[in-house]
């Protein structure tokens, strides 16, 4: 099954699919049974008419062939530049955002579909499904966030750009790692093709993602910093904190410096999957290489404080999900 092949219209989750499934499949059989009798009783219909499907015939006239040849002409025009627009717009699973106006995560529910579709809840019962599927939306809950608009009421409401790019190599290495646990030698090559295609779309909106305080700070590093002098301890401190989010958005990073970055992060992801060390020594690890290389590291105690205060919700929730998989 291709990522094409994932149409999640009228699909709410699993926990719900598996209770429709049952009331269904006493109808559907109670259906089937009528189709067929429904079926037989039109054809004897016809046959007492003394119309026979087997010896019907059409001819059609030159004008209806020609007309005929030009529609054929028209639908593969259009059908040719349908396949150029998806070339340079492709479409993507992960696209799709369900009532936008209830703000709930969606893209869980690429894979868990895909995962109903091929079996894989079949033979659990409802708790057992719905853990699983708590794992998924959990685990992508983070690129969720930073999709549209935000929840006020949601943990990941101000995830920064530096803890965006973060959660995502957080988040495949996570939907690996539940692939390997829990998915199938027989899905799970299909399986790890979803989760190319969720790198792939999400890592284009984590490019172009900024929190507020990402804004103000790029907005504050071409502005003057405030030096007033015989001022109370208050306005002293305020401007300390003005002169710490123009540090902030000073900070920049070759390529290769980014790449580093990646890697550092992988290679503790790698211990952490490998139980080479506990989940929360990996976390405070990521926190502090996010923080120094977000500071460019800077050791003014108040640009630490707010890197760590503007990115420790984010860090908490992958610990969370992370805590649940191991």
């Amino acid at each position: 099954m291709s990522s094409m092949d994932i149409n999640l219209m009228n699909y709410a989750g699993v926990r719900e699919r598996k209770t429709d499934s049952r009331k269904d499949q006493a109808s559907a059989e109670t259906q089937s049974a009528k189709r067929v009798e429904r079926t037989e009783d039109r054809k004897k219909d016809y046959e007492d008419m003394g119309i026979h499907a087997d010896q019907i015939t059409c001819d059609f006239s030159l004008g209806s062939q020609e007309f005929m040849s030009w529609v054929a002409e028209r639908k593969a025009a259009q059908a040719a530049e349908q396949e150029k627009l998806e070339a340079e717009n492709p479409w993507s699973p992960f696209d799709y955002r369900g009532d936008l106006s209830k703000n709930e995560p969606t893209q869980y529910l690429v894979f868990s579909k895909f995962l109903y579709d091929k079996g894989f809840f079949k033979d659990m019962d409802d708790e057992q499904a719905g853990k699983m599927e708590d794992m998924l939306k959990n685990i992508t809950a983070g690129m969720d966030s930073i999709r549209g608009p935000l929840d006020a009421g949601r943990w990941d409401n101000s995830m920064s750009h530096e803890a965006a790019k973060l959660d995502l190599i957080s988040s495949v290495n996570a939907l690996h790692y539940f692939a390997d646990t829990y998915v199938s030698e027989d899905m799970r090559d299909s399986f790890k093709e979803l989760i190319k295609e969720y790198e792939n779309y999400n890592s284009k909106i984590v490019a172009n993602h900024r929190n507020s305080i990402d804004w103000y700070s790029e907005s504050m590093k071409s502005i003057s910093a405030p030096n007033a002098t015989g001022v109370s301890a208050d306005v002293k401190q305020s401007q300390e904190r003005t002169k710490a989010y123009q540090q902030i958005g000073k900070v920049t990073h070759t390529d290769q410096e980014e790449k580093g970055l990646k890697e550092d992060y992988q290679a503790l992801f790698d211990r952490l999957m490998n139980k080479q060390d506990s989940a929360r020594n990996i976390f405070e690890s990521l926190q502090n290489l996010l923080v120094d290389y977000a500071s460019g590291g800077s050791k003014n105690s108040m640009v630490l404080n707010l890197l760590n205060a503007n990115n420790a919700g984010s860090i908490n929730n992958m610990f969370y999900y992370w805590s649940a998989l191991l």
